[in-house]
């Protein structure tokens, strides 16, 4: 079945949620755009896909199970902590990032078990430190050659960055939240033909926050549970060409409140067709368009509805030189109080660079457009990013990175407006 093209990512991406908007730099792991192939096609492998067994780090052999400890350490400075166009505050900070992984190798019944804490520190800004850990789990049963059946589930606690426009200013800490996510994905295929199922969970909650005053900022009304169901049917026309519709429809819960902010409950759907192709040995990648909507149980609340567009291409310049694009256009929840959420557009484009076998080179832009319901505001955002990751050996890897975001909000309600930079340096320790 190698030869039909696998749709993993545009089951996980057709509702992409937002970014929780924590803090990206040197402890970040080497990774490309998509987690795997979701091609399932192999006449070229991306930079960051491909394998390189002198440096991929040893599991820990403990009966059936493979345990794989890691922990990622780094120093970094950020000039404007408070994202604020004038008055800007810089610090430095250290961050730790333990984690350990537990996998049960199987061809019938893979399961895997991971935990990591987040440890962030700064200098002079102990209001900024954060605290952060994530829990997961998964199970893969191949249940027979045709039928696969895929379970997630991860709970965690986040800090919230003050770069995100959901972020209120004022308050004295950055918001702290608890994200509680699932997922299970159902495959089965019938030849050229594979068709898929898609559940996810997931549960937010968020912490109040304080005036330096002592006065309460509720972040209560951002609380909600999230139910999406999605379909998926494929046809590979030809080993280089498939082509499928999707489809999904969601349940977002907000709750039960009496302040003066209603529960933002709604009810959406996205629906779209597109093709996954593979150009040569140059190019490959899928597209699909559509249309989406959001509808908002209070009279107050405006719906979003508009085009839908959702891609990713990955173009192998040389064999050493990978070109990655995506595009994602969805409806999204948002911490402003005024509005009902907002429509997402992102674009993304990235190059990564072998200089060497163990020494990669990346840089890359992302901008985000963000359009209000129900208030007079669009939001502009952009990411630069540079980076590079050294291999040293399997047990110890370094890595630099060095990031430019930028915010411009427009409207009769704008927010704000601000520059930011942060440079990084980090090592990973893995293994034992």
């Amino acid at each position: 079945m190698k030869r039909h093209f696998g749709i993993l990512l545009l089951a996980g991406t057709l509702l992409a949620p937002p970014a929780l908007a924590q803090q990206s730099d040197a402890t970040d792991s080497l990774g490309s755009v998509a987690t795997e192939n979701p091609f399932g096609r192999d006449r070229n492998t991306s930079v960051l896909d491909r394998r390189r067994p002198d440096y991929a780090p040893v599991p820990v052999r403990l009966g059936a199970f493979e345990v794989l400890p890691r922990v990622a350490i780094a120093a970094g400075y950020d000039d404007n902590l408070f994202a604020q166009r004038t008055d800007k505050v810089e610090d430095a900070y250290v961050r730790i990032r333990p984690r350990v992984s537990l996998v049960r190798p199987s061809q019938t019944l893979r399961l895997s078990l991971s935990g990591e804490l987040d440890l962030l520190r700064y200098a002079d800004r102990s209001s900024e430190n954060a605290t952060q850990y994530t829990l997961g789990g998964g199970a893969l049963y191949t249940i027979s050659r045709s039928d696969t059946l895929n379970i997630t589930a991860q709970h965690g606690r986040y800090s919230e960055e003050r770069v995100s426009p959901d972020s209120p200013t004022g308050i004295v800490r950055p918001n702290r939240f608890n994200l509680t996510e699932g997922s299970a994905i159902y495959t089965h295929v019938f030849n050229r033909l594979r068709v898929r199922g898609v559940f996810e969970f997931e549960n937010r909650n968020y912490t109040d926050g304080e005036t330096p005053t002592g006065e309460v900022v509720d972040q209560d009304f951002r609380d909600r549970t999230t139910l999406t169901g999605t379909g998926i049917g494929e046809y590979a026309l030809s080993p280089s060409v498939a082509l499928f519709v999707a489809g999904s429809i969601n349940q977002r819960d907000y709750r039960e409140r009496t302040g003066p902010v209603p529960a933002r409950d709604s009810s959406g759907f996205e629906l779209a067709a597109g093709s996954s192709f593979e150009l040569g040995r140059k190019a490959r990648g899928a597209l699909r368009v559509g249309y989406l909507r959001q509808d908002y149980a209070p009279a107050q609340f405006e719906d979003i509805s508009g085009f839908l567009i959702r891609g990713e291409l990955a173009y192998f310049l040389t064999s050493l030189v990978t070109i990655t694009g995506t595009i994602d256009r969805s409806v999204r929840e948002t911490g402003v109080a005024s509005a009902t959420g907002y429509l997402a557009t992102d674009a993304t484009l990235r190059a990564d660079y072998e200089l060497l076998r163990n020494l990669i080179l990346s840089a890359g832009a992302e901008f985000e457009k963000r359009d209000f319901g129900n208030i007079d505001r669009k939001d502009d955002r952009w990411r630069l990013r540079a980076s590079a990751s050294y291999l040293v050996s399997r047990r110890m890897a370094l890595r630099a990175d060095l990031q430019r975001r930028t915010q411009d909000s427009s409207g009769t309600t704008p927010g704000r407006s601000f520059a930011d930079n942060r440079i990084s340096v980090g090592v990973t320790f893995s293994g034992l």
